[in-house]
């Protein structure tokens, strides 16, 4: 398994560090030039040109409701999942997963074992949600393993050993090897997955498409190329999800600088109902079904009140059915809750208000969306109580 970690870090180390280089370049040129980004015209061709991407088995036809963040190292909760009636399980490695030495090689192992039929208390693994394993973003570095003296990055140690334990035991079973693919900027960040998947099925002896992935389209810059990402893992691809917070943030992160783009109380004024969040996800269901792939939104993250308090859960319930109504109105074919006790109620959703596993043919002709439309901050107020809780959440 080292071995096979140690020549997939060799093969793409420079790609990697070529794609560090071209972040910090992009985001000088935001800083310097006041940039904005835009549909770019070298790539007009992709997005107007018809083509789709590749089916995806059996078991990804129904992708309604996933349980989102479960960090494999808490294996009661892992093991919860797996007993759970969701269609999926992000089964994490990046946001909702510490990855310090101890509990990520604890969440690999029960994996593993999961995969291999050895985890106390869970199913066999056709018989479990499916695994939607996502392994850390480009910017998570192994400090544990070192390639050539240099720490190897993150998300391809996280892959690697994911593929060489579990890939073929997944594959025979029709149940994976499945991934989520966290915080990617662009078309190219997206090349160069489609490039590792490829290379991996080699080595494995894997068909060339076994390997399927969503993309979290959580930041602005990915925004603007879901065609282009979509394209290039048209062979692999699984289609696109919203991710509302880190796409939020990454306005931070690219345009922080800039007074315009200071966003207000996110309590009180960022939401799915925003123009900037709205069109967002309105394109990303348009472009996913376009292309004839799944278009999934957001996580609740929501925990529920203890039942010792049962209006104030009656509330978050009817709360959190009513945002994701929303997306299911908007022609989203699923998305994801963390506590597993909302699963029921927004599986009810998806029976009430829909017909068959997806909403693929919703195609969404009405949208049209611009480049105002996904830079448009919303107004509102910068609150104290919204830094204090900003603050909290920081430290």
């Amino acid at each position: 398994a080292l071995d096979f970690v140690a020549e997939l870090v060799r093969r793409f180390d420079a790609d990697v560090d070529q794609l560090y280089r071209r972040r910090k370049l992009r985001k000088l040129q935001l800083d310097e030039r006041n940039d904005l980004p835009t549909f770019s015209p070298e790539t007009s061709g992709i997005r107007d040109n018809e083509w789709t991407v590749r089916a995806v088995p059996a078991r990804l036809v129904n992708r309604q409701v996933d349980l989102g963040d479960v960090s494999p190292a808490n294996t009661e909760h892992f093991v919860a999942a797996l007993r759970s009636s969701a269609q999926g399980i992000q089964t994490d490695f990046d946001d909702g997963h510490c990855p310090a030495w101890g509990p990520h090689l604890r969440g690999l192992s029960n994996v593993c074992r999961a995969v291999a039929g050895r985890l106390k208390g869970a199913p066999c693994i056709e018989n479990a949600p499916i695994l939607m394993l996502r392994p850390r973003a480009w910017n998570m570095i192994e400090h544990n393993i070192l390639v050539h003296g240099k720490e190897a990055p993150g998300p391809l140690v996280d892959f690697a050993l994911l593929m060489f334990h579990c890939a073929q035991t997944l594959f025979n079973c029709g149940s994976g090897p499945f991934f989520y693919l966290s915080k990617l900027e662009g078309y190219l960040e997206a090349r160069l997955w489609n490039q590792v998947f490829v290379w991996a099925q080699q080595k494995l002896d894997l068909p060339q498409g076994t390997i399927k992935a969503c993309v979290l389209i959580e930041n602005i810059l990915a925004s603007f190329e879901m065609h282009e990402i979509l394209y290039e893992l048209r062979e692999h691809s699984l289609g696109l999800n919203c991710g509302m917070w880190d796409y939020s943030a990454s306005f931070v992160n690219k345009f922080g600088h800039r007074s315009e783009f200071v966003l207000p109380d996110r309590k009180k004024y960022v939401s799915m109902d925003r123009r900037f969040l709205k069109s967002y996800m309105n394109l990303v269901v348009q472009t996913c079904h376009q292309r004839g792939c799944h278009a999934t939104g957001g996580m609740a993250a929501n925990v529920l009140p203890s039942t010792s308090h049962p209006d104030k859960r009656k509330e978050v319930i009817s709360n959190v059915c009513r945002a994701k109504l929303s997306e299911i109105q908007a022609g989203a074919d699923g998305f994801m809750v963390f506590d597993l006790d909302l699963l029921q109620p927004v599986q009810a959703l998806f029976r009430e208000h829909t017909q068959g596993p997806n909403q693929l043919h919703v195609m969404r002709k009405d949208v049209v969306v611009t480049a105002a439309d996904l830079l448009g901050i919303p107004s509102g107020g910068v609150t104290l109580p919204g830094l204090q809780h900003n603050i909290a959440v920081g430290v």
